[in-house]
């Protein structure tokens, strides 16, 4: 018996639907959306770190300098807390009980002035502190603004294929 070739199968496909996915196939390769942004990310979250970090050595640093600056001022307090009551005691014992009345020394102005510079150092205390604390708050929003800048868009879904219409096979 003669053999027989095995048939092939052959089905009817509308060319349209073939050349339009071929032709999305082809937009799509030339576009490459996909590994710029993944590539410029990185890089991007790379230089935010950077700077976060140099902000924060910065800020460690100011706020030592301000801390160092609180305890100065707070020491020159005290000193002329101590030096004025010297004084006050200096001027009892010069004086003593047999002080002629004519020789005494009125310290009312001195100890008004020294009281006037306390209070002088006291603001000047309150002002660090409110300059810390602004310096700190402008820090963390400049750090925020610099990271929601950088921050990469995002990439755009692929459109979806557009379905065939119900009259064609596949």
């Amino acid at each position: 018996m003669p053999r027989k070739a095995p048939e092939a199968e052959y089905e009817l496909v509308p060319v349209s639907p073939i050349k339009r996915l071929e032709r999305e196939v082809e937009e799509l390769k030339k576009r490459k959306v996909a590994q710029v942004p993944v590539e410029k990310l990185g890089d991007n979250i790379e230089k935010l770190n950077e700077q976060v970090s140099k902000l924060v050595i910065v800020n460690i640093n100011l706020q030592a300098k301000i801390t160092e600056l609180l305890i100065k001022n707070a020491e020159l307090i005290e000193g002329v807390t101590e030096m004025v009551q010297l004084l006050k005691r200096a001027s009892e014992v010069e004086m003593g009980p047999e002080a002629k009345p004519e020789l005494k020394i009125d310290l009312g102005p001195v100890t008004n002035e020294l009281k006037s510079i306390n209070a002088q150092n006291a603001q000047i205390l309150e002002g660090f502190k409110k300059l810390n604390e602004y310096l700190f708050r402008s820090r963390r929003r400049e750090m925020l603004g610099r990271a929601l800048e950088s921050k990469p868009r995002a990439v755009p879904a692929p459109t979806p294929l557009p379905k065939p219409p119900e009259g064609e096979s596949k």
